[in-house]
């Protein structure tokens, strides 16, 4: 259902009557383009009408009042960040509310003062907003709270959540998460970017399954061996010196380890349960202790300064394998082993020769880019696409509601605008800038080897010459 209101600020009649028969619609779109006051006052006779996305592209404030008692689900976009919402949630007038979305709304503290009205609300998102805790914690109700980006730094409140199982604090640098310890009930927790530069570990919830410290600062992970459900742990761009107590982490499925200065890998031996895993930009990385790891099904080792991946062999449940960026020149006759591998990734390295991949009939997507190919292209034609799965492995902490809709462009580009989240950019930021430098270091490498050999024949040049000259003085002295 599409509901366009660009010239008017009520609904208009005509397209009530259209879609008067449609009672089996249970999730809508209503895209708002001009400025003065919606009133959402006559959805009902949409008997199943329980999801619907509002769409406010607006250059001023606009107040919002709502009303339906069958809607569960509500997502509310500001594409236009200057815009502001001028309301409160007493305009929402959602009894049997149960999801609400108000991210990136440039809300304040009192705009949320009655969230207890809704008594069956259990997932609340108001993240990218000025707001705290203050008139949350008597919403008992809630299991998911995301409020990443609200520059929080006390959260005292929040340990009278006590259903709340999911919770994401990303970007709030300096926050004092100790109230956490007292929230047993969680499973998922986003502390991804709030530049922590310790944790203790024995006071943490530990029936914790999914956990995010991701571009924090931390330098050492010691303890963390007692969260024994973590199934996954995302610990990217943390300068560890050590990750040795991550083998007490037998239960682990994915595991992202990317940014992090590793060298041995030693400690993953133990991580048999693995499917995926990251070690993306990790200069100079031993992979040899990857040999075991033989459940896993993705693999990303991009701009890892490898030359070989021959130790790779036994990973034959290999479906997507990332090596891009790398100082490789050979692939391995293995990757014809790998029957289950779909996805390939070796852009960006010194390989000129793929003979060993030609008879592998089960590609989606082969990235050959950058990679000095000499054979005919011909050869890849059925196996090549433009199809970009680098992205597979997400942040646990996206929004996830379903309301994706293929033939609406509006909600698709609500889910896009859904989906973004501060981190993530930051490092499509960085993997771009490291791909710069990686193309710079690749040609001053070349020139270095240039060098290195005009010079090395300048030796043999002048070791001969001083030995010729050695000679001929002899002679002369004879």
């Amino acid at each position: 259902m599409k509901i366009q209101n660009q010239n008017n600020q009520k609904i208009d009649y005509n397209a009530k009557m259209t879609l008067r028969y449609q009672k089996n619609i249970h999730k809508g779109i209503l895209k708002i383009g001009d400025r003065g006051e919606l009133d959402v006052t006559n959805l009902s006779f949409i008997e199943k009408l329980d999801i619907i996305t509002l769409i406010l592209n607006i250059n001023d404030q606009m107040s919002v009042k709502f009303r339906n008692k069958r809607i569960k689900e509500l997502l509310i976009l500001m594409p236009n960040e200057d815009s502001g919402l001028n309301w409160n949630v007493n305009d929402l007038e959602l009894e049997n509310l149960e999801v609400l979305d108000l991210h990136r709304n440039n809300l304040e503290d009192d705009q949320l003062f009655n969230l207890v009205k809704f008594k069956k609300l259990h997932t609340l998102d108001v993240s990218h907003n000025n707001v705290d805790l203050t008139n949350i914690h008597n919403v008992t109700s809630l299991t998911k709270l995301c409020m990443g980006y609200c520059s929080l730094q006390n959260i005292d409140q929040i340990t009278s959540l006590f259903n709340l199982e999911d919770l994401d604090l990303s970007a709030n640098i300096g926050i004092d998460i100790t109230p956490l310890f007292q929230i047993k009930s969680l499973t998922k927790l986003n502390l991804s970017d709030c530049r922590l530069k310790l944790i203790e570990w024995v006071e943490f919830p530990t029936n914790l399954e999914v956990l995010d410290i991701s571009f924090n600062q931390l330098l050492k992970i010691d303890q963390i061996g007692i969260l024994v459900n973590l199934k996954e742990l995302n610990i990217s761009s943390n300068e560890f010196l050590n990750i040795t107590p991550l083998k007490e982490l037998v239960g682990l499925i994915k595991l992202d380890l990317s940014y992090c200065g590793l060298q041995s890998l030693s400690a993953l031996i133990s991580l048999i349960n693995l499917k995926t895993l990251d070690l993306s930009y990790n200069l100079n990385i031993d992979i040899t202790a990857l040999q075991y790891q033989k459940n896993l099904t993705y693999l990303k080792l991009k701009c890892c300064g490898l030359v070989s991946i021959c130790v790779l062999r036994p990973l034959i449940n290999l479906k997507y394998f990332d090596i891009e960026g790398n100082e490789i020149v050979y692939l391995d006759s293995n990757i014809i082993d790998m029957k289950q591998l779909k996805h390939l990734r070796v852009n960006n390295n010194r390989i000129n020769d793929f003979t060993s991949i030609e008879t592998h009939q089960n590609f989606n997507n082969i990235d050959l880019s950058d990679t000095d190919v000499d054979n005919d292209e011909d050869i890849y034609e059925d196996e090549i696409n433009d199809e970009d799965v680098s992205n597979q492995i997400q942040p646990s902490y996206f929004h996830t509601y379903d309301q994706t809709e293929p033939e609406e462009e509006e909600l698709n580009f609500a889910n896009k605008l859904r989906n973004i989240e501060g981190p993530n950019i930051q490092l499509k930021e960085i993997q771009n800038k490291h791909k710069e430098l990686q193309t710079a270091l690749n040609n001053l490498k070349q020139e270095i080897n240039t060098a290195m050999n005009n010079a090395h024949q300048n030796q043999i040049q002048f070791t001969s010459s001083v030995a010729q000259l050695f000679q001929s003085n002899q002679t002369v002295s004879q």
